[in-house]
């Protein structure tokens, strides 16, 4: 009798060990002392940088259902000029901007700001990485 009251519980455990929870995926970008700015693998140039991190998030959720958890936004060793970091955190905010405009036109055919409440505050919790306000690698 006990034996069938613990076999969910074996089993249940042997399940969720076999299946550990997916590892958290970041867009990292980094800037150098010269303004090269790479995401991941790739060089993109900063005026380039919205677009990609536009496509790049809308092309995460296109292909899994899901999106990046975060972004971080990291300086290299070297000194990087307040002005540089400062227009890369701007187009990043661009970039996700626009990759919210275009999930709320393929999911509701509408943009963010003509969406009711409700459906805003469910893309808050569906897609953090779109409202995402700091690119602190600590925070």
């Amino acid at each position: 009798m006990r034996f069938f009251l613990l076999l969910p519980g074996l089993i249940f455990g042997l399940l969720s060990a076999a299946h550990p929870p997916a590892a958290e995926k970041v867009l990292q970008v980094k800037v150098d002392e010269f303004g090269l700015v790479t995401v991941g693998r790739d060089t993109v140039s900063a005026d380039q940088l919205a677009r990609y991190i536009q496509e790049r998030l809308f092309k995460s959720y296109l292909g899994t259902g899901q999106m990046h958890d975060r972004i971080i936004f990291e300086t290299g060793d070297a000194f990087v000029p307040e002005a540089v970091a400062t227009v890369i955190v701007n187009e990043i905010r661009a970039g996700q901007q626009k990759a919210l405009q275009v999930i709320c036109l393929q999911k509701f055919n509408k943009t963010y700001d003509m969406l009711d409440k409700k459906k805003q505050a469910r893309l808050h919790k569906i897609f953090p990485v779109l409202f995402q306000p700091s690119f602190n690698p600590n925070t």
